[in-house]
C-alpha cells in the first residue's frame, strides 16, 4: 500500500473535517475568487497541482458551491432595495412549497429567507425605483391567494459582511 502525498486530502466524505490547508484555500478563495490556481498555491504554500486538486475536492464535497459574480446593483439600474417579510394565511406543506418554488424564480429577487417567528419569509428585492416596487409588490404578492400579510422595509445601504463564514 503506497502513501499518498503530503497535502493530498482523499476525495471521498464530505464529512470529513477541514485542515489547516483548506482552510486557508477557502480564506483566499472568499477573498478574491478570481484568483489564479498558481497565486492560490503560491498564497496557500503548496503546489498548483495540490491547489487545483484540493479546490476541486472542495466542491465535490459541497463545501465549496460555486463562484459568482457581485454586480453593482445601481450600476444594472436597481437601486431600489427593499425588505419584505411574508406571513402566509395558512401553514399547510402545499402552501409552503408552492410559495418556496415560485418566489425566488421571480424578477427582482436576490434572496429567499424561509424563516421563523412572526413572519415566514423575508425576501431581499432589488428594482429601479419606488413605483416598480409597488408594482412588484401588487403583481407578485398581493395577488398570490396564499399571502397573508406582507411587510416592506426599504434599504438605505446593503453592508456586505463576510462571504463566509469560515471555519474558526
Amino acid at each position: 500500500m503506497s502513501n499518498p502525498a503530503k497535502n493530498v486530502r482523499p476525495t471521498s466524505g464530505s464529512a470529513e473535517p477541514l485542515d489547516a490547508i483548506d482552510e486557508r484555500i477557502l480564506a483566499a478563495l472568499v477573498e478574491d475568487a478570481r484568483i489564479s490556481n498558481k497565486q492560490l498555491a503560491e498564497l496557500v504554500g503548496i503546489a498548483p497541482s495540490t491547489a487545483l486538486m484540493r479546490t476541486r475536492a472542495l466542491s465535490e464535497r459541497g463545501i465549496i458551491e460555486g463562484f459568482e459574480a457581485i454586480l453593482s446593483l445601481p450600476a444594472i439600474g436597481r437601486s431600489v432595495q427593499a425588505l419584505i417579510a411574508v406571513r402566509l394565511r395558512a401553514h399547510d406543506r402545499d402552501q409552503i412549497d408552492r410559495f418556496t418554488a415560485r418566489v425566488p424564480k421571480l424578477p427582482a429577487v436576490i434572496s429567499t429567507f424561509h424563516t421563523t417567528g412572526s413572519v415566514d419569509y423575508l425576501l431581499h428585492i432589488a428594482v429601479a425605483n419606488t413605483d416598480d416596487l409597488r408594482n412588484w409588490l401588487l403583481d407578485n404578492l398581493a395577488t398570490d391567494p396564499v399571502v397573508g400579510h406582507t411587510e416592506t422595509t426599504m434599504v438605505f445601504q446593503h453592508i456586505p459582511g463576510n462571504r463566509g463564514p469560515l471555519p474558526e
